[in-house]
């Protein structure tokens, strides 16, 4: 596995995670997260998992952009 293919898994698989973040901090299943989280021993939603599913959502969607974009430069 090359090096541009590597960079373009690992994006996608920080992008799916930062949209998984924000989702689980959506304002609208807010409550029903907070409900699930407390049954579940998981922590509950506040904004340092907000601010960390945005950044992973960037740094990913850079990732992928990056190794879509330079593997059509190569072709």
């Amino acid at each position: 596995m090359n090096k541009r293919r590597l960079l373009g898994l690992a994006g996608l698989l920080l992008l799916v995670f930062g949209l998984l973040c924000l989702n689980y901090t959506a304002a609208h299943g807010l409550e029903h997260h907070r409900e699930s989280a407390a049954r579940l021993g998981l922590p509950p939603p506040e904004p340092p998992i907000f601010y960390g599913g945005v950044a992973s959502t960037v740094v990913g969607a850079v990732g992928v952009g990056f190794a879509l974009g330079s593997s059509r430069v190569n072709r």
